[in-house]
């Protein structure tokens, strides 16, 4: 009788593989061999699953978005933006290797249109639920795209060690603060 494989599980342990190539070595890391290593298959298992790295990449985009959802989640059943987004800044060892797995895919994705457009609605996406979070603010559109660009900047900033997270924490309640505080224009 031939062995019974789990085809999603395999796919999944190959996924956190490259998760964790990415987080400790970076996108040069990202190869079928390195992966095949770190997830401990064989090359041939990773290739037929995966035949590029192109293809481990493209998959690996599932993950990253169910660990960032986890994030949140975490932050509460209904959390207000403060949790929602400060659960996204590298502040323990764990979140900071997501962050750096994010930047390494977004070098990947910055030069492939078809990723870029992926990443690109599910931001927009994401942008789209904190500005219904902002009712007050005269363009909860422009507000959200500001506190996400920030959200970036300063994720990119610790994961560097430019600045502590709770610098980083309290830069981003403080502009989380100013969103929340705008007033409808009134004409």
């Amino acid at each position: 009788m031939p062995k019974q494989v789990d085809h999603s599980a395999r796919r999944a342990t190959i996924s956190d593989a490259v998760m964790r190539l990415l987080a400790r070595d970076g996108l040069e890391s990202i190869s079928l061999r390195h992966v095949a290593a770190e997830a401990g298959v064989s090359a041939g298992q990773v290739q037929h699953y995966f035949p590029s790295k192109e293809a481990m990449m493209e998959y690996a985009t599932t993950t990253i978005a169910e660990r960032i959802a986890a994030r949140i989640s975490a932050a509460g059943p209904d959390p207000d933006l403060h949790r929602m987004l400060t659960a996204l800044l590298p502040t323990d060892a764990e979140s900071a290797a997501d962050t750096r797995v994010l930047i390494g895919y977004l070098a990947f994705a910055s030069v492939r249109p078809q990723v870029a457009a992926t990443l690109a609605a599910n931001g927009l996406a994401f942008r789209d639920h904190l500005a219904a979070l902002l009712p007050r603010h005269r363009d909860p559109t422009s507000a959200a795209d500001t506190l996400l660009a920030l959200l970036d900047g300063l994720a990119l900033h610790v994961t560097v060690g430019q600045l502590s997270p709770a610098k980083a924490r309290s830069l981003l309640s403080a502009a989380i603060d100013d969103a929340q505080a705008a007033r409808p224009d009134r004409r």
